[in-house]
């Protein structure tokens, strides 16, 4: 009996589509009376699927080390010819083997040279003499699997119902009333918000939680599966994401025949303004700094897949937008940062051994237009934590981290964002009974003040004078720019009065903003703005504030920091949360 492994797919209706991430030359014609995954080639049309979605991982799937056989499943009607191929990682084209299509066939062609295969990609392509319609096309193995899990989905949702709501009626109708999948796959919904309606949500299971952030509803959903005793995995998932089903069965598939104990399976994450292109495949944390790896690559050229294929950088955790593993290897619960770092610390915590793949993937809003002074205040407390916990903990590198950060936003007049930083800062510096004492965030947040969006419309944008790219600089204008603070001290009548209009991650953006009163920023990938003047009052007071803070934190950081390895172990128990829970 053969275990698919690997289905071809097209894109799922509503998700952000991409037509060269699934076929070339183009999308074939769907046969929506057949299958949503069936269609037709026309007399003399080929189409070829060496893509992101549909091209099989020979590396990765041979790292997980079940899979001693693998075969070709295809049940096509027509006249044509079907071929398999390999490319390897220096680009060597090789097929495999041709079949040729006459009336109808379904068979399972077992791929001979699957022992040999180390890497790169198979795909195949399909070429029709006369109209063929494909009906079904896997990758499959007749290798028993290593363990047959029971996957526990686990969704922390806060007040995003549409999303929940469309993304469980997907996987319902796709996925859990597939025979294959009903009993093994389990859907767990944690409402933090508690307001979701159990009727729009058949198909998972709804439990009701106090609002402790991500990182609290992923412990409850993490201690529901261990009280059940009948789940061996664990899938966490964002409610904002979302993702084609196969996503979901590829990865139980991956869980099945990995024999790697520590796997720790990151979907890649791509932007769904620009669905080609990655955000996140797998990240490291060195020096207080998340990095994502493959940032910005372009998943369509076939050279790339090839390259992604390839383990770049440390990676050690993945994002919870979509990140698998075995529950016997978890040894440490998430730490309660509420949001941001959890994921981090969760997975160097736990050792995973992060592996990423081909066609995994789910699409989120890009990383940098949700970034906000609410944002960077949780993002600089849980970097910075971090640092003190499980890393070096040094002092010049933790000032450095949290003083370029404060200065960036200080000194492009972004004050409520250097004010959040700084806020981070002192939190921290609090020891680690802050974050037990501070488990309901709420009350913490509205210590952060908003920058104040508008959203325009397009024609807004063509009107102004934007600017994306940095200016030459004269040495004088650096130097000048340098000893003034980027303006904050030099005489208001100096100051253009002409509202400067920049983006707000545009490279060179203190060159840009130097010597404006006004500043007009527009967020990234949006059609949203938010206005900034420079204040050179409240700037020396938040640099004044951020001078002490530094001094207190340079006395105190090695009890600090011993005091946070000691409580570490605590903060990220299970009986931690099963306390908060009680």
């Amino acid at each position: 009996m053969l275990t698919v492994l690997h289905r071809l797919i097209l894109p799922t209706e509503g998700l952000e589509q991409c037509d060269a991430m699934y076929a070339r030359p183009m999308l074939p014609e769907r046969v929506v009376n057949i299958s949503s995954q069936a269609f037709r080639l026309k007399a003399g049309q080929a189409f070829t699927f060496d893509t992101f979605y549909n091209a099989f991982s020979v590396k990765k799937w041979k790292q997980a080390g079940g899979v001693s056989c693998l075969s070709l499943s295809v049940h096509i009607r027509g006249q044509g010819e079907v071929t398999l191929f390999h490319r390897s990682q220096v680009g060597l084209v090789t097929p495999l083997w041709s079949k040729e299509i006459e009336g109808e066939i379904r068979s399972a062609e077992e791929i001979p040279t699957w022992p040999a295969l180390s890497e790169g990609l198979l795909y195949f392509s399909i070429i029709a003499k006369v109209e063929c319609t494909v009906e079904a096309a896997y990758f499959a193995t007749s290798s028993p699997m290593v363990q047959v899990p029971q996957l526990g989905v686990v969704i922390t949702h806060f007040n995003r119902q549409q999303y929940v709501r469309n993304s469980i009626q997907r996987v319902q109708k796709a996925l859990l009333q597939d025979p294959a999948y009903q009993n093994v796959i389990h859907f767990i919904v944690i409402d933090n918000s508690a307001n979701l309606d159990l009727a729009e949500v058949l198909g998972a299971r709804v439990i009701k939680n106090h609002n402790y952030g991500g990182s609290g509803g992923f412990a409850r959903g993490l201690l529901y599966l261990h009280e059940q005793d009948a789940f061996t995995h664990c899938l966490f998932m964002d409610d904002d994401i979302s993702c084609e089903v196969e996503a979901i069965r590829r990865c139980y598939a991956m869980l099945a025949y990995s024999v790697d104990k520590r796997i720790g399976l990151a979907g890649t994450l791509l932007d769904d303004q620009k669905p080609w292109s990655v955000q996140e495949k797998g990240a490291e944390f060195s020096g207080g700094v998340f990095r994502p790896l493959h940032e910005g690559t372009d998943v369509r050229p076939v050279e790339n897949l090839l390259n992604l294929e390839q383990d770049v950088g440390k990676p050690i955790y993945g994002g919870w937008w979509f990140f698998a593993f075995r529950l016997d290897a978890v040894s440490a619960y998430p730490f309660p940062f509420f949001v941001r770092g959890d994921d981090a610390l969760f997975g160097l915590m736990n050792h995973f051994n992060i592996v990423t793949v081909n066609g995994i993937a789910c699409f989120s809003e890009h990383f940098l237009n949700k970034e906000s002074a609410f944002t960077r205040y949780l993002g600089m407390r849980a970097s910075l934590a971090i640092y003190l916990m499980v890393g070096q903990g040094r002092t010049l590198p933790a000032l450095k981290m949290m003083g370029l950060a404060f200065l960036w936003c200080a000194l492009s007049c972004r004050y409520k964002s250097a004010h959040a930083i700084l806020l981070a800062f002192q939190d921290v510096c609090k020891g680690p009974n802050f974050w037990r004492q501070n488990l309901d965030f709420m009350p913490l947040a509205k210590r952060i003040q908003k920058e104040i969006t508008q959203h325009m419309d397009t024609a807004y944008f063509q009107s102004k004078p934007f600017l994306y790219e940095g200016r030459p600089e004269t040495r004088l204008r650096k130097y000048i720019r340098l000893i003034s603070l980027n303006g904050h001290l030099l005489p208001k009548w100096f100051l253009c009065k002409t509202p400067v209009y920049v983006g707000e991650y545009t490279r060179g953006l203190l060159g840009l903003t130097f010597g404006h009163q006004h500043i007009v920023y527009r967020k990234y990938e949006s059609l949203d703005i938010f206005q900034a003047e420079l204040n050179r009052c409240q700037f020396i007071i938040l640099v004044w504030a951020f001078f002490k803070t530094s001094i207190a934190f340079i006395f105190k950081i090695n009890a600090l920091k011993n005091s946070y390895k000691k409580k570490i172990s605590v903060l990220c128990s299970r009986d931690f949360w099963e306390d908060v829970y009680r």
